[in-house]
């Protein structure tokens, strides 16, 4: 068999001549060739680092590639070679890859504070059960590159290792930052949502290792050799019968199943909505049905556990992302409250871009203040009273004001904060309110229990429109609104509305089912589905505009906030202030003004777990302990008495010479 001489050439700098192979046989492999050029290289090149090729622009030659297929001349042979540089064992890539995003995540969620600004609170359930499936997927991971997969001989370049961690990584950091992040929403679908993406991610990772399984037994240990698989007794295994890598079908599955359990997609893609927002917060009410307070101290100027009723709107929308904030107030308030704001005496609002409107005309209604301040508002918007306070989060409004591309949503809830109003025992109204709701919460009636006698009179358009639909009394207003833009377009033409309650929202519920205005229709977003159904009735233009306006109502579950409170009356009042002090840190804002703390030089006066008393409160030696109690700044309270279910109010010397409950 002929003997020829190869001579091996620098792909790189083809004139350099790197070494010359003689009496080289037809019949040897590449490999053979590679170990010889290992062998007489100084400084030895290892075969790993080795590339051959026929030309300089040519592939790589395969190992198992005989050098009689590739026609080399009997004289003048060459080859090119590419020195691929350190390379490093797949196994041991696999390894780096998977380890970095098992350690990364479980530092986002056990040491929070490396990354957050802000204090942490207790995981939310779903966070929890996140890292849980993270940490079990890469331990997986990591299990099946050390027991489970067949690896060939082959390598990969060194430095290809931090490109491809760079990947797993840092989709890590991206991936935990949000969802272990202080201000991280729970699921608007509740636990139902959680354990649905969990069972289905343990799901899908039970079928992703069996498919591996499967493979591991197709190819025998240091070889490339490949099999068509086949589905074996396990039941995970049929779905080769559909799919021709079932492990990635799994794969995909699983991590849709873990970004339906954290709400990690569809939660960013409401956040982006969110940024679409104005919001409108009435501060400039009296308080008449409150006098005994705000006779002296503006409603909107009530302390509640020391911080003024305003803020807890504004905090409430900057906890739910909406940025963009119209605060309108009475002109004899309007200094101070700048002030505050200003001076940043506050909890921190700083994620706001808060205007202070001022209302010079104590006569205006709800209606006529947003009129007067119509040309401020440029995009759909939010009205929100200046008395109400919660820990709900409205992600599942927005939601379902969009996907039922709703005019008008309302918020009501059941279960809303009240107490028992000082004085003397007499009936008063509960202030709920009757409303009507189709089988869909569409929101087709609404009316003030106080503003109802004996009977309801229902419009018989209506009665023939709806056929079934639920009349109840037990929900209550938030006094939650959002709105199209188009809204403002109806109340500006209307100039005799002077209410949203009274006047504008009813008016723009009847018009779910009367004739519509050819402005306001005008409007309206054309629903594909109801064009459809329009066009084979034989409906006219204004109810197919009608059934485009449609408005609902979203009613406040259990698991949605813990604090629902309308601020309106002495009872809600007093019992806001009881009830909303263990939740101040953990639900509204973790930077809240502190309170004393039950120290051993306070032992003898902080018995109760309803109590809030101020760090600038003075009391005198004898004092008694406290039950159920808020006491604000710059207060001095002295004997003989102990305070039990009474707010003090800031900067004034109390004398509490009588056993007072209830004050």
């Amino acid at each position: 068999m002929a003997l020829i001489n190869i001579e091996i050439f620098d792909a790189k700098r083809v004139s350099r001549s790197v070494v010359v192979l003689e009496n080289i046989s037809s019949d040897q492999t590449v490999l053979s060739l590679k170990k010889l050029i290992a062998q007489k290289t100084q400084p030895s090149i290892p075969i790993e680092r080795q590339q051959l090729r026929v030309t300089v622009a040519s592939k790589g030659l395969n190992d198992e590639s005989m050098l009689s297929a590739l026609n080399l001349p009997s004289i003048g042979a060459h080859l090119f070679l590419r020195d691929l540089g350190p390379q490093i064992g797949w196994r041991t890539v696999f390894l780096a890859e998977y380890a970095g995003p098992l350690f990364i995540y479980l530092l986002f969620y056990l040491r929070p504070s490396w990354f957050y600004d802000r204090n942490f609170r207790v995981p939310d359930v779903a966070v929890t059960l996140a890292v849980a499936c993270w940490t079990f997927h890469y331990l997986k991971r990591l299990y099946e590159t050390i027991f489970v997969h067949r690896f060939s001989n082959s390598t990969m370049p060194l430095f290809n290792l931090f490109k491809n961690c760079s990947y797993y990584w840092g989709f890590t950091a991206f991936v935990s930052y949000f969802i272990n992040h202080p201000d991280y929403k729970s699921p608007i679908g509740g636990n139902v949502q959680i354990y649905a993406g969990l069972i289905g991610f343990v799901l899908c990772e039970i079928g992703n290792f069996s498919i591996h399984a499967l493979l591991r037994d197709l190819r025998p240990a240091g070889t490339k050799e490949r099999k068509i698989p086949y589905p074996n007794s396990n039941l995970m295994t049929k779905l080769y019968n559909y799919v021709s890598c079932p492990n990635y079908t799994y794969e995909t599955f699983a991590w849709v199943s873990f970004a339906v359990m954290t709400q990690s997609f569809p939660g960013h893609y409401i956040k982006m909505l969110i940024n679409e927002w104005q919001a409108v917060v009435l501060c400039g009410g009296s308080g008449c049905r409150m006098t005994e307070l705000t006779d002296h101290i503006p409603k909107c100027m009530l302390p509640v556990v020391g911080v003024p009723l305003f803020w807890y709107p504004l905090n409430f929308l900057q906890r739910n992302s909406i940025h963009d904030v119209f605060l309108i107030v009475n002109e004899k308030h309007a200094a101070e409250v700048k002030l505050l704001l200003t001076q940043k005496s506050l909890p921190p609002l700083d994620d706001l871009h808060i205007e202070v409107l001022v209302c010079n005309n104590d006569d205006f209604g709800t209606a006529d203040v947003l009129r007067h301040f119509a040309s401020k508002i440029k995009k759909n918007f939010i009205v929100i009273s200046g008395d109400f306070v919660s820990d709900m989060t409205l992600e599942p409004v927005l939601s379902l004001h969009r996907s039922e591309n709703s005019a008008l949503t309302c918020v009501f809830a059941e279960n809303v904060v009240s107490g028992q109003v000082p004085g003397p025992k007499i009936k008063r109204n509960k202030g709920r309110d009757l409303i009507a709701l189709s089988t869909t919460n569409q929101l087709l009636f609404m009316a003030s229990e106080e503003d109802v006698d004996q009977s309801v009179q229902l419009s018989p358009s209506l009665l023939w429109k709806y056929k079934v639909f639920n009349l109840t009394a037990k929900y209550n207003d938030c006094h939650v609104y959002l709105m199209k833009r188009f809204v403002l377009d109806i109340l500006c033409k209307e100039r005799t509305m002077s209410s949203l309650k009274v006047d504008l929202i009813p008016f723009i519920l009847e018009r779910q089912y009367t004739t519509i205005e050819p402005d306001i229709a005008s409007h309206l977003e054309s629903d594909g589905q109801l064009d459809l159904i329009n066009h084979f009735n034989c409906g006219i233009g204004d109810e197919k505009a009608a059934s485009k306006l449609r408005c609902f109502a979203y009613l406040v579950t259990p698991e949605n906030g813990t604090i629902i409170a309308h601020v309106n009356n002495l009872g809600s009042y007093f019992e806001l202030n009881k009830r909303i002090i263990r939740f101040l840190p953990t639900r509204f804002n973790q930077h809240f003004p502190a309170g004393l703390k039950n120290n051993a030089s306070m032992d003898r006066w902080l018995t109760a777990l309803e109590s809030y008393i101020s760090e600038t409160v003075h009391f005198a030696d004898s004092f008694q302990p406290t039950d159920s109690a808020i006491v604000t700044s710059n207060t001095t309270v002295t004997p003989p008495n102990k305070i039990q279910n009474e707010i003090i109010a800031p900067v004034r010397e109390m004398d509490l010479d009588d056993d007072d409950d209830d004050e």
